[in-house]
């Protein structure tokens, strides 16, 4: 096939937005009119969750097509695989022009593969940038917000999307098909916005999550604690939670930037969008914030929008309902570009199965996986996690679209079910009940699950990348 006749791919990614914070996954409080319009183009997955609750094992899974048990990526020590190919790598050999401009996990082996690759600690401007957002908020707490005092135009995202534009010239010189990876990382906490992004949403509008009842695990109690849950009135949680969905417009804001760019220079006429984020955030929910190694609801669903060309047949304002599992990414864009995909991959290619109508479940079951944590990084406020949250034994999760079992070696296993308790706040085990049926199945499904992925693992002789410094 000519290069000139193969599709481009564009995938862009946010950090750490739940879909709960998606005004197309139905927030009306979040202004992310880009995202708006990239669905009515093209096609929205509503039930779309990630691998893993954290950024490093969340995009191995995706760039390796397979969970992290089988890549042994389970939290931040660890490093991607050395001898799995990745996505940019496979996309290479087959004659297309890689380029990745973010936040792409530069210092934990994701950097095989591209031909350019500009990371969000660039010195300079960009990093700058980084440092004056990082340097903001109280450290004793995790729903720090507010104010970030500088303009739109020295912010991190803006700086980063205009390093991506910088990037276009080599993409346009090279006579080959692009795949250009562009990761922000807003919204990751710490929660502050430069204006008018931090007053865009109305805190008086949002209500406060539900905190939970006394039966939550004993690690959420410390984690609170740590967090310093009973510092912040409810006008605090109100205004955080404004500030993040600020955050979220603002990224939203450049990638528009980015695409407009790329439009008046013809790059858009060929070219596939992606649209995700590598995983979801508490906000508050649970009486929480920023993140955990935990396998809940609003850490794992995430938003996911597919956008094909112009001229491709497609059911173009699509909103699709059904588990997809975020590693269908993985055969998804390979098979965007005609690659072959590796027989090993745990994922399915999602566009035969929307071009085929879409119809039955892609997924009955979804997996999970977080921890095995063994570093020495306590409580990390504002922008990191609870002591109390990271696990040193390794959570195994499995998830219907109506039930939820987490297998917990630390503190107890936990199961929801997702109908009466979507939330998640009372688990089924450990109540002096009987446990519904449900939840057995999962449990034996988990089981089965972890089998297959250590049978896989050994099959392919993974080695593992190396156990790093916390960083």
């Amino acid at each position: 096939m000519p290069a000139t006749d193969r599709p481009n791919i564009l995938y862009l990614m946010t950090d750490q937005q739940k879909a709960s914070a998606s005004s197309v996954n139905g927030n009306p409080h979040v202004p992310s009119p880009f995202m708006d319009d990239m669905a009515a183009q093209g096609t929205a997955f509503m039930d779309c969750y990630v691998s893993s609750p954290i950024c490093t094992p969340s995009r191995t899974s995706v760039f390796t097509g397979v969970h992290p048990l089988v890549h042994q990526v389970t939290c931040h020590q660890n490093r991607a695989p050395y001898n799995l190919p990745q996505m940019s790598e496979l996309l290479e050999d087959a004659g297309y022009h890689t380029t990745a401009v973010g936040h792409y996990e530069h210092d934990r082996n994701l950097t095989r593969g591209w031909r350019e690759q500009i990371s969000f600690l660039e010195n300079g401007i960009v990093a700058q940038a980084l440092y004056g957002w990082y340097g903001s908020g109280r450290d004793d707490v995790g729903w720090s917000s507010g104010t970030l005092d500088r303009s739109p135009e020295d912010g991190h995202a803006y700086r980063m999307v205009s390093r991506t534009i910088d990037a276009l010239g080599g993409i346009q010189a090279a006579d080959a098909p692009f795949f250009l990876h562009v990761p922000l990382l807003e919204p990751h906490p710490p929660y502050f916005a430069s204006p008018p992004y931090d007053t865009l949403v109305d805190p008086d509008t949002l209500d406060v999550p539900d905190q939970g009842s006394d039966s939550r695990p004993d690690w959420q109690t410390m984690a609170r604690e740590q967090m310093g849950s009973d510092k912040a009135s409810d006008s605090d949680i109100r205004r955080m939670i404004a500030v993040y969905y600020g955050m979220i417009a603002y990224a939203d804001a450049q990638l528009r930037r980015l695409v407009a760019e790329m439009r008046r220079r013809g790059l858009m006429e060929n070219t596939w969008v992606v649209i995700s984020a590598d995983h979801g955030d508490y906000g508050g929910e649970k009486g929480l914030f920023t993140k955990t190694e935990s396998l809940y609801e609003c850490l794992l669903h995430v938003p996911l929008i597919v956008v094909p060309p112009d001229g491709v047949p497609w059911n173009r304002g699509s909103k699709v309902s059904g588990l997809v599992d975020h590693v269908d990414l993985f055969p998804t864009i390979l098979g965007i570009a005609s690659v072959e995909v590796p027989e090993y991959a745990q994922g399915h290619d999602l566009v035969p199965w929307l071009r085929g109508g879409a119809r039955g479940p892609l997924h009955e079951v979804l997996f999970s996986k977080v921890g095995d944590y063994h570093g020495s990084h306590g409580t990390t406020m504002p922008s990191g996690i609870a002591l109390a949250g990271r696990h040193p034994s390794l959570l195994h999760g499995a998830r219907t679209t109506e039930f939820s079992y987490v297998r917990d070696a630390d503190y107890g296993d936990e199961a929801y079910d997702l109908r009466a308790d979507p939330k998640e706040l009372a688990t089924l085990v450990g109540r002096g009940q009987p446990e519904p049926l449900e939840v057995a199945n999962l449990r034996g499904r988990t089981d089965a699950w972890e089998e297959e992925c250590l049978r896989l693992r050994d099959e392919l002789r993974v080695v593992p990348g190396f156990r790093g410094f916390d960083q």
